[in-house]
């Protein structure tokens, strides 16, 4: 049984795909995931790049890898890893006994004693009752630990997700802690969104998701406010200067709790849609967007969440408000980016006219790429993206339909897969933007 201080994962809980596993596997990931969590820091160096050892063993697992590639994704991924810190026994007191922990939060070096005190906190009450108390209560602690959840490239949410969908109450410990330890610099921005659209002057409601995209493509303000030379391009860019335009922006993202099914939908495909649309910029070979691409890759935490009966559905709206929101900033953040469904439409795989029937059918080539999970994780949104729309297919909101999401991972495999082999860029950072491509080959004609 799975415990706040031992991971055990089921043959019979494969996660959100569902496939049939077997228990060499299911042994396999757990002893990696036991020896990541226990050896290992959250950030791998001073700059708070993330241990992704977590997300990539259990999508590797989720997808059908043999132990064979577990063990090799792990080897390939320890060695530059931190070594974990002790946690401090008199913080983790203090930090049980007091309301204030303003003294350490958003500081790397506290990973560990906030690790220890959330594995504490879900030994004597449970999980799911650690989750109502510290990240779901709408008071100041609530709203200030769901901003960091939010920080760091949807880090610690997506370390969440994987606590989530596979009951491990330790990695839940570790996704807690990751957002204590992150800055709360989205905040402000959650916090006037959230007052801009319950004001009596609130812009009016989205009609779709994409439509917000669609309008900020002839938003010249919104369109120009990031800069290729800005140092951080959401905070010196976008917040800097369109930041009233941007509030209202995302004050007409309002989700009704009648309405959490097809919305949560309707924000998985239109993620998935926005990384597979903006990764052509011809004549350069097509390359996922980084940032994009993690606002794809933390979209099954939504399908975790929405599955949880005991989450009251006015959190799981306020949630999904959030990471909409989210996601336009980071869109403009990133230049913008031409959302190219034609090119999509009409890309020609190197499988040539010896295609797989279904996207689930390149896993095995996909778990062939070497590189920190991102790869493998991104295959598996899109397939479940994929999944999530296929009920409201008739929508006006659908950009992507058909044969087209095949196409979608046979981008990824094939452009990660030639970088992989090559030592070549497998992602393009900040695509909106002509220098961001500059070290991405043309692509062949």
């Amino acid at each position: 049984m799975a415990t706040p201080f031992k991971i055990k994962v089921e043959p019979q809980n494969s996660g959100l795909l569902g496939l049939k596993l077997g228990e060499n596997e299911a042994s396999k990931v757990t002893d990696l995931l036991q020896k990541d969590l226990e050896d290992h820091h959250v950030f791998f160096n001073e700059a708070g790049f993330h241990d992704h050892l977590v997300h990539q063993a259990l999508t590797l697992y989720g997808t059908g890898a043999t132990p064979n590639i577990l063990d090799k994704a792990y080897d390939a991924n320890k060695s530059y890893q931190l070594k974990a810190m002790k946690p401090k026994s008199e913080v983790v007191d203090k930090l049980e006994h007091g309301s204030d922990w303003s003294d350490y939060l958003g500081k790397g070096r506290n990973y560990a004693t906030f690790f220890r005190f959330f594995q504490d906190e879900i030994e004597r009450i449970g999980w799911q009752e650690t989750l109502k108390e510290y990240l779901f209560k709408d008071d100041a602690r609530g709203r200030d630990m769901r901003s960091r959840l939010f920080a760091g490239v949807l880090h610690p949410l997506i370390q969440l997700l994987y606590g989530m969908e596979w009951s491990q109450p330790m990695i839940i410990a570790a996704g807690l802690a990751q957002a204590a330890v992150h800055r709360d610099d989205y905040h402000e921005f959650f916090t006037l969104a959230a007052k801009k659209a319950e004001a009596s002057d609130a812009p009016p409601k989205m009609k779709t998701i994409i439509g917000l995209y669609e309008e900020v493509a002839k938003h010249e303000k919104l369109k120009q406010s990031s800069h290729w030379e800005d140092s951080n391009r959401v905070f010196d860019g976008v917040l800097a200067r369109a930041k009233e335009e941007m509030i209202d922006l995302a004050a007409r993202v309002r989700i009704g709790e009648d309405e959490l099914d097809e919305r949560t939908a309707e924000m998985v495909h239109t993620s998935a849609f926005v990384a597979a649309g903006a990764a052509f910029h011809p004549p350069y070979s097509p390359r996922f967007d980084f940032i994009l691409m993690h606002h794809i890759n933390s979209t099954p935490f939504f399908i975790t969440f929405n599955n949880q009966s005991w989450i009251p559905a006015s959190v799981k709206a306020r949630f999904l408000e959030y990471k909409i929101r989210i996601d336009l900033l980071q869109y403009i953040a990133r230049g913008t980016p031409a959302l190219r469904s034609d090119l999509l439409r009409e890309y020609k795989p190197q499988d040539g006219d010896k295609l797989v029937d279904k996207p689930e059918d390149l896993f095995p080539r996909i778990h062939e790429i070497v590189d920190d999970g991102h790869t493998v994780k991104l295959a598996r949104a899109l397939m479940l993206a994929q999944r999530i729309t296929k009920p409201y297919e008739d929508k006006e909101w659908v950009r992507i339909k058909g044969d087209e999401w095949l196409k979608a991972v046979y981008v990824l495999l094939d452009v990660n897969g030639e970088a992989d082999k090559q030592g070549g860029t497998m992602w393009v950072r900040s695509a909106g933007f002509e220098e961001a491509w500059e070290e991405i080959p043309k692509a062949k004609m």
